[in-house]
């Protein structure tokens, strides 16, 4: 990793934050055996360097109504790549996307109400994002593990 080295203890504190990013720097220190001020100095260290980009809630897309979850893979014009990526980002149903590599050049998870609502994404919507060439959807039925973080200690 450029620009900071991270020891046992920062990895700890990750691993912590990435379990419960709210609890109070007192708890999280005391998990960690600092007190408040030196764990504060830690964690804001490891905010500067973007080690930590943010924090956020976990949402339920199903407690939102959105029942049907899409992973859909895209072909896009290579010209056109910038353009897809801004109307990506700005999409509302288009809940992360990531360039990959391999067949396809993206993919993507779609959240929506139900099938119907998929089927009119995907034919109204997705398919004329800018340089969209071709796409593939799978139909997500489970998940088996979701997102928590990156660390691995």
């Amino acid at each position: 990793m450029k620009g900071i080295v991270l020891d046992d203890l920062d990895l700890h504190i990750i691993r912590l934050l990435e379990e419960d990013g709210r609890q109070s720097f007192s708890l999280l220190g005391e998990k960690v055996g600092l007190s408040k001020t030196p764990c504060w100095n830690r964690v804001n260290r490891l905010q500067n360097a973007g080690v930590i980009e943010g924090y956020g809630a976990r949402i339920n897309p199903q407690k939102l109504g959105l029942e049907v979850r899409a992973l859909v893979q895209v072909i896009v014009e290579f010209a056109d790549y910038k353009a897809f990526e801004q109307a990506v980002n700005k999409h509302r149903s288009i809940d992360w996307c990531q360039a990959i590599t391999g067949e396809f050049d993206y993919i993507m998870q779609v959240l929506a109400d139900n099938i119907g609502e998929l089927d009119s994404l995907l034919r109204e919507e997705l398919s004329g994002l800018p340089g969209v060439h071709r796409f593939t959807t799978s139909i997500s039925t489970r998940v088996i593990k979701a997102a928590k973080g990156v660390s691995r200690t």
